[in-house]
């Protein structure tokens, strides 16, 4: 019995007891059930919609690491390239004040914050299927703003929108603040 459905040991044999010489029959049964039989349907239902979506030929040409990478990207981060790639807005430039502090806090950040920033940057926390070289950042002032306001972002146009701060310790923990309550597209 999984849940409400009861499902047999062995279709051939009604109400077979599990044993302890048929123990490993009922754990292969069981994990069948679970992963396979109890979302046929639903997984069926799936398969026909993303193959309305990916062309089934095309699909077939990749191993199913290449296809993870095609579909939720990739985890090679090359934050230098993310530097390089970079467009500056309005009164920013590569040698702006704040522009050279918030690259030193971006370098002092954990790997785990600086995926955070690539989730508030483009809401989306993995590297594209081309790489990072397909990201480009911009960085424009957010006007009216003090030093009290946070960095916003729109994921959309990976655009940031960088208030001018008065010193690198307040950059520091008004960007951690902002990464940190991030949530992405995909979550509620």
């Amino acid at each position: 019995m999984w849940g409400d459905v009861a499902v047999e040991l062995d279709p051939k044999e009604t109400g077979k007891l599990v044993t302890s010489a048929n123990k490993k029959e009922f754990v292969d049964t069981y994990v069948n059930y679970i992963f396979n039989q109890s979302v046929e349907v639903v997984f069926e239902e799936f398969r026909k919609g993303f193959f309305k979506v990916c062309d089934k030929d095309v699909v077939e040409f990749f191993q199913p690491e290449e296809l993870r990478g095609v579909m939720v990207g990739k985890e090679n981060f090359d934050w230098e390239t993310l530097k390089q790639n970079t467009v500056y807005e309005g009164e920013y430039h590569a040698g702006h004040p704040n522009i050279v502090t918030f690259w030193e806090v971006f370098e002092e950040l954990t790997e785990d914050q600086k995926k955070a920033f690539l989730l508030f940057l483009t809401g989306c926390d993995r590297v594209p299927i081309l790489g990072m070289n397909q990201i480009r950042m911009r960085v424009q002032p957010l006007l009216n703003s003090s030093q009290q306001h946070f960095p916003e972002a729109l994921t959309c146009h990976s655009l940031l929108q960088l208030p001018i701060y008065p010193s690198k310790e307040i950059l520091q923990s008004r960007l951690i603040e902002a990464v940190g309550h991030n949530r992405g597209f995909w979550n509620e």
